[in-house]
């Protein structure tokens, strides 16, 4: 039997044909499998564009895993493949096998368009109740995590939905765009293709809608757009179709998204290639997709903001108590803050049987430095001070507070008077380095403190008043000893 004469055979043959000659691999379609994708006018453009790729992971099938190299046995093989074309895509149901026909080696591979939706596949009695509930299967997979899903994990989880949504209607890509807040520009922020397929996701970003008016216009007013063929759209369309062609779309589907009845942007689908019919459970389901995705992204929308008002109101009750335990003037703890944190280091020293140490420093003759520079230089010099103190607690718990006017405090919880002594020292050398000028002074030229240093042992009959008239006392000393040192008691 001549090539001729195989080819009448099977063009004789009412089912869809992909066959490869052996011995000089030419391929061949049959009529049936050309009308299946829409290629009858352009059969050698079909034929050399067929790209196989597997349906679970979405990888081109290339060398052995190819199948006319998969079905060169003698017994059937099945496979479930994508089909790509130049004309159409399709999710496939392939048996192929080796035939010998009249002396010629044969691998024929008999092809079956299998959407996922398919009803006769499905179900035999092409019940539109199970299609609904084949697809209600789908949508339980994943509608329970939309509902509680965390915002960092939503990206993946709109384009899962997407992807479902994609692979039971046969579709070759399925995207979500958001408006902007002003509605007048669009990102495409999430997109689904089939295998093989273009992606335009990062294309798509920050697009004017001005670009493509009679779209605005119709998802605006009537928030569906559809289109079997985009050679049907108006003359007013001509950008929209200038933009299909170059995204090689020739079917269109989408619609609107709101969120508290607010639009908020578009969930759309689309088939490249060739034309084709949408049926009126692909709108309906689009919507569904639409609506569960926009009650997902509201919910998040709210407890984001509900966590941003948490935030808030905890960074605000924050900053109430640190104006509460704040000095004014300087910014370190204030008297309120001095009173609660020695009490309390009273208490957990008194249950660990710790020493605590508490130092009073006073600036000597500030009352003639605000004399002689003013009170704004006065307040400055304080704001160093404090800042000088502050830097001389080393460890956590240590708190340097403004007692009062010029008088300020040091907490020194499980420290001993050695160890007391040290910071005090560190204190004079801190403020020595401040280097502020106070030739007025009757004890140096350099703005200078006293120190007054009390280490008691905490016990329960401690208070903080005995502990800081002890220091006080100590200060007194220090200042009667002719200021700018350090008295201990």
């Amino acid at each position: 039997m001549s090539d001729i004469e195989c080819r009448d055979m099977l063009n004789q043959l009412p089912v869809s044909l992909l066959c490869q000659r052996v011995d000089t691999g030419e391929i061949y379609a049959n009529p049936a499998c050309l009308k299946l994708f829409g290629a009858s006018l352009d059969e050698d453009g079909f034929l050399s564009s067929v790209l196989f790729f597997d349906a679970q992971s979405r990888q081109p099938l290339r060398g052995d895993a190819h199948p006319f190299i998969k079905c060169a046995g003698r017994k059937p093989t099945e496979l479930a493949l994508r089909v790509n074309s130049n004309a159409r895509n399709l999710n496939c149901a392939v048996t192929g096998q080796r035939l010998e026909i009249k002396g010629s080696s044969w691998v024929v591979l008999h092809i079956r368009s299998v959407q996922d939706n398919d009803v006769s596949i499905l179900q035999p009695d092409n019940s539109p109740l199970a299609n609904h509930l084949a697809f209600s299967r789908i949508l339980s997979g994943i509608s329970s995590e939309l509902i509680n899903v965390h915002p960092e994990n939503l990206d993946s989880l709109i384009e899962r939905s997407l992807g479902a949504f994609g692979e039971f209607c046969g579709v070759d890509r399925c995207y979500l765009f958001q408006f902007s807040e002003d509605k007048s520009a669009m990102d495409n922020t999430h997109e689904w293709v089939a295998a093989g397929v273009e992606p335009y996701k990062d294309e798509l970003q920050n697009v004017s809608l001005s670009d493509l008016p009679y779209f605005e216009k119709v998802i605006k007013e009537h928030h569906v757009f559809k289109f079997d063929d985009v050679k049907d759209l108006p003359d007013e369309a001509s950008l929209e179709k200038e933009e299909f062609t170059r995204e090689r779309i020739q079917a269109v589907l989408c619609v609107a998204v709101h969120i508290s009845d607010e639009l908020f942007g578009f969930v759309g689908c689309d088939i490249i290639g060739s034309p084709y019919k949408w049926r009126e459970y692909d709108v309906r389901y689009l919507k569904l997709i639409g609506e569960m995705l926009s009650n997902s992204l509201e919910n998040v929308a709210n407890r984001l903001s509900l966590h941003q008002m948490k935030n808030a109101l905890e960074e605000a009750n924050q900053q109430l108590a640190h104006l509460a335990h704040s000095d004014g003037l300087t910014g370190i703890a204030n008297r309120r803050l001095f009173d609660e944190s020695l009490d309390k280091a009273i208490q957990r020293g008194s249950r660990e049987l710790k020493p605590i140490s508490l130092l009073m420093v006073d600036v000597d003759h500030f009352k003639d430095f605000n004399d002689t520079f003013g009170h704004a230089k006065g307040d400055e010099a304080l704001r160093r001070v404090a800042r000088a103190l502050e830097s001389c607690c080393k460890r956590s718990d240590d708190l340097a507070a403004r007692y009062g006017g010029e008088e300020f405090a040091i907490i020194l919880p499980d420290t001993d008077s050695e160890q007391a002594k040290h910071v005090a020292s560190d204190i004079m050398q801190a403020i020595a380095q401040l280097n502020i000028a106070f030739v007025s002074s009757p004890t140096s030229d350099k703005l200078t403190v006293s120190v007054g240093v009390s280490t008691q042992l905490c016990r329960p009959s401690l208070t903080l008043s005995e502990l800081v008239t002890k220091a006080d006392k100590a200060l007194y000393k220090a200042k009667g000893n002719g200021r700018n040192q350090v008295a201990c008691l």
